[in-house]
């Protein structure tokens, strides 16, 4: 009973003080193919190459279905990187003893999460331009890359996002918590001075929080010009103004600049 009060106490402390709680890659496309094509199906080759921020990998894809998998494979084999340093934490630090002789090492886990989110989101918004671009380029009437602009709201906004929220913020996050702060922590009241182990307890219940609280900042904020960028393509497209549809991939690609400058170096 004493341990849920004190527990209690923790979370209502740390809720209360934390409040609340690269570079550009280059976009090549291929020019439209002849509107005489025998097929009548117009495709455009996209490569996108990085320096050596290395945000995204080479993209090199020929069709929206091809663009599909790139991005959803690249945001799901970054998460089980991240799921597989997670268990390796987790087999390495066994025991309360562990636990405190390595609180760095778990701290810097928890940054390179929240490093990772960045970069992540970083991505998918690179990857919006990729979308934009390749479908701007792809030869068809205004109409028609109208309607193919829901690629980019389907694979990069919904599907991509929501893995990262959901494998991540509601997934890693959670895991770390009940590894640690519900699990090894907890086990070890009994057994450990009190004060040293109040001390364990509010430095990773801290962690968690700070890490949960960068975490779904970034994922909204990035979610949120993903959105916006979205919009304002159909918006550009449905007038049928190419001028204007350029403008707001300039616009946004600039915005992508500056938050790149937040990605540690």
């Amino acid at each position: 009973m004493v341990k849920k009060i004190v527990n209690l106490l923790l979370i209502l402390a740390f809720v209360l003080s934390t409040a609340a709680c690269s570079s550009q890659p280059t976009t090549n496309t291929g020019t439209p193919t002849d509107s005489t094509n025998e097929s009548n199906n117009q495709q455009n080759n996209v490569t996108t190459d990085t320096d050596s921020t290395d945000v995204t990998e080479t993209v090199v894809a020929s069709s929206l279905e091809e663009l599909e998998t790139i991005v959803i494979k690249d945001v799901e084999d970054s998460i089980a990187l991240l799921a597989t340093k997670k268990d390796q934490l987790a087999a390495e630090i066994d025991s309360f003893e562990k636990y405190v002789e390595n609180e760095d090492k778990i701290k810097g886990f928890y940054d390179e999460i929240c490093t990772e989110t960045l970069r992540l989101e970083i991505c998918l918004m690179e990857y919006s331009v990729i979308y934009a671009e390749f479908i701007m380029n792809s030869g068809k009437d205004f109409d028609d890359k109208y309607d193919d602009l829901d690629e980019l709201y389907d694979v990069v906004y919904e599907d991509a996002g929501d893995e990262i929220y959901d494998e991540i913020y509601d997934g890693i996050l959670d895991e770390m918590y009940d590894l640690f702060y519900d699990g090894l922590l907890d086990e070890a009241y009994d057994s450990v001075p009190y004060e040293k182990w109040l001390d364990a307890c509010s430095n990773e219940y801290e962690m968690w929080l700070d890490a949960c609280s960068e975490c779904y900042e970034i994922w909204l904020d990035t979610r949120s010009d993903i959105y916006e960028f979205w919009l304002e393509m159909r918006s550009a497209t449905f007038g049928k103004d190419e001028e204007e549809a350029n403008e707001v991939i300039t616009d946004f690609k600039e915005d992508l600049e500056d938050l790149k400058e937040d990605l540690p170096k």
